[in-house]
């Protein structure tokens, strides 16, 4: 948490005339490609995306999600972002978060234009904005919080799986006269101001309706003075720094002096008024936006004062703060990077008006032990470079659902890579990672970790990223089946063979529920006939089905040869694992021999195996795995007639309009996601192509 440490010093102030140097692009000393760190940052937000819209990007692993927000309200409260690795909408972070990320737009736009990133990160502040002014409905009402924290951290899942009757996500605060929370509304305020100044050459009328709405709320959240609240997690402790953050960029966008007197009546009641200076040996954060309100002040009013003040802020980064062993800036334990990475941003952009390469240095040193010059030579952005964290704490990221109905594991490989987030980062002794998803002071991402490491790459790739770009980044990061079983043998003699099964929805595209789903196992009987007995001296029993699953009787198959099924069924939703533990016993024969049984092939005794021989079904209809006398499928193969060709593109086209049921879905589903669709047609397609 922070602490403000106001030191009442005599400082001889040096003037300095605050232009902006031109943006000298330079390889000295480069180290990484900046510009792929910088892609990946930005990318981080469409994980974090929510609402109604959610996978409308680039991740489509991502889905719509908590689209009832705001009702108990009766408003549509949808949209914003997730907080961190969890699902709660919290107010500070948000509003600090759409701040600093437009003001790393403001700033260094160029490199956003340049390097192919401005469409997105416009896109992810306005969706930021939409929020906003969904929230403020009118003058003297604004929500700031949707999701109670100690109730959605009981959850472990996808977000889009995280309905009502799972979790509950009241709209838990809003700034009234009667409960103010000027730091909320005065950064989201700037965070509206900043809006207006980035999108007024693009939309004149959304940009205006911004700023009438930062007005508005900097004049309500002036006006009731009071801390917001968060139910524990974001504890403010000021408010006069988000509000003089509001003004700066209400000045900034309007040149109404009243903004400027209205800050000098603020520091003066912070303490920092007339004389008085301040040693701010803190940085951009939620809690503390008085490092951005300085930096910006220096920028627009060159007083000396201001200079004098974020000179030695940047100073004591650069000479005094605590540093570790590998040589990282380290003022806090939780999150450390995401303060590091903050000041690397005031850094850069004081050091594009000062043209002191003292501060461009700092932050190169700064970003480059982040992205992997350090003792473990591993990255601290995910999906950067070769050895980076693998399980960040992230629920949407990790695709595991802990308890009903998934019945998974957080510690379980994640099913995603997130691409871009920046985690807490090592330790302040040894520069240790722990790269575990509990270990989360460490491994948590969030929103405000990443607002300034944006801002900060974009200043990287400013100055260092010369001509190079983005790497490609995949939209899913493997092809495995969605819909299968794993199971193994428990017990086995000439009397019963017992086995424990496991039913998966591993569905990615995005995470979904499921109803209707089944699988069948296929036993066969002969070694039963051919010592007299019948189908009818052979029982099925269920020890244990969990998510409602339930189990049928012998099944016939193909009587002529014996060949029987039983079928496990979960006809409400899953998703994730359900178990089945079932026995086929001859009690009375005594001469079951399950070695010939098709869906017992190549299961182990001592480990779960998936198996193609235990098929599995949706509705009745064949989505995985194969049945007894089918001959293998070829990808691609739609018609059946063992070539690959434009007819089976056909075929696939007519099937996708509703024309035509009559083709093999395993072969048409070409991704092995479980589902045919466009994306197999698009795989379909190339495949056909490559191969003239």
């Amino acid at each position: 948490m922070k602490k403000f440490l106001a030191v009442v010093t005599t400082i001889f102030l040096i003037g300095m005339q605050m232009t902006p140097i031109k943006a000298a692009e330079s390889t000295e000393d480069k180290k990484y490609n900046y510009v792929d760190a910088f892609s990946k940052s930005i990318l981080f937000y469409e994980a974090n995306w929510c609402g109604a819209d959610a996978g409308n990007n680039r991740l489509k692993w991502r889905g719509p999600c908590h689209e009832e927000d705001g009702k108990d309200v009766g408003l549509d409260l949808t949209g914003g972002f997730h907080d961190a690795g969890d699902h709660v909408k919290f107010g500070l972070p948000q509003a600090y978060a759409a701040s600093t990320l437009g003001w790393a737009y403001y700033e260094f736009k160029d490199s956003f234009v340049k390097k192919g990133q401005d469409k997105y990160m416009l896109n992810i502040l306005k969706h930021f904005t939409d929020y906003f002014l969904k929230c403020y409905p009118n003058k003297t009402t604004f929500y700031y919080q949707c999701g109670d924290g100690t109730t959605d951290h009981s959850y472990w899942g996808p977000p889009e799986l995280q309905t009502p009757d799972i979790t509950s996500r009241p709209t838990l605060y809003a700034a009234t006269p009667e409960k103010p929370a000027s730091d909320v509304c005065g950064s989201t305020a700037a965070a509206l101001a900043i809006m207006y100044l980035n999108y007024k050459d693009i939309d004149a009328d959304y940009a205006n309706k911004c700023l009438t709405a930062a007005k508005n709320l900097y004049d309500f959240g002036k006006t009731y003075k009071g801390l917001s609240q968060s139910g524990g997690f974001y504890g403010s402790t000021g408010y006069w720094d988000d509000l003089s953050w509001g003004a700066v960029w209400l000045y900034s966008a309007t040149n109404d002096n009243s903004y400027m007197n209205d800050i000098d009546s603020f520091l003066t009641a912070r303490g920092i008024g007339g004389d008085n200076t301040y040693a701010n040996h803190w940085t951009q954060c939620w809690d503390d936006v008085f490092g951005g309100v300085f930096v910006r002040l220096a920028e627009v009013t060159n007083n000396a004062k201001y200079k004098s003040i974020a000179e030695e802020n940047l100073n004591y980064w650069i000479k005094d703060a605590p540093t570790t062993k590998g040589g990282l800036k380290y003022i806090a334990s939780w999150g450390t990077l995401r303060y590091t990475a903050a000041e690397c941003m005031l850094a850069l952009v004081y050091y594009k008006y000062s043209n002191n390469k003292d501060y461009l240095d700092f932050a190169k040193s700064q970003i480059d032990y982040i992205l992997g010059s350090n003792p473990r030579n591993s990255s601290y952005e995910v999906g950067f470079g070769n050895n980076y964290p693998k399980y960040p704490h992230h629920r949407a990221a990790s695709g595991r659902m802990e308890g009903a109905p998934g019945y998974e594991k957080k510690t379980d490989p994640e099913k995603h890579l997130l691409y871009g987030a920046l985690v807490g980062g090592p330790d302040g002794t040894s520069d240790d990672y722990s790269d575990d998803v509990n270990q989360y002071v460490n491994s948590e991402v969030a929103i405000d970790y990443n607002a300034g490491f944006v801002g900060a790459l974009a200043g990287m790739s400013n100055y260092y990223g010369g001509e190079d770009l983005p790497e490609a980044i995949p939209g899913i990061e493997a092809n495995t089946p969605q819909y299968y079983v794993e199971a193994n043998v428990m017990k086995e003699s000439n009397e019963e063979c017992t086995i424990q099964a496991f039913m998966h929805n591993d569905s990615l595209l995005p995470p979904h529920y499921e109803k209707g789903l089944s699988f069948r196992y296929y036993v066969d009987l002969s070694e039963v006939y051919k010592n007299g007995y019948t189908a009818a001296d052979v029982a099925v029993r269920a020890n244990y089905a969990a998510g409602g699953g339930s189990l049928s009787g012998l099944i016939p198959y193909d009587e002529a040869k014996h060949i029987y099924y039983v079928e496990a069924s979960w006809p409400n939703q899953l998703y994730g694992k359900a178990e089945m533990q079932f026995a086929i016993t001859a009690y009375n024969a005594k001469c079951l021999d399950a070695s010939n049984d098709f869906s017992r092939q190549n299961l182990k005794g001592d480990s779960n195996v998936t198996s193609e021989n235990i098929p599995v079904y949706r509705n009745g209809v064949k989505i995985f795995g194969n049945e007894p006398g089918e001959s293998e499928v070829k990808a691609g193969d739609v018609n059946g007639d063992g070539v690959v060709n434009g007819r089976d593109l056909m075929e696939l086209r007519r099937y996708l309009a509703g024309n035509n049921n009559n083709i093999n879905l395993k072969a048409a589903d070409l991704n092995g996601d479980g589902i045919v669709n466009g994306r197999d047609l698009m795989l379909l397609t190339k495949l056909i192509s490559s191969s003239k």
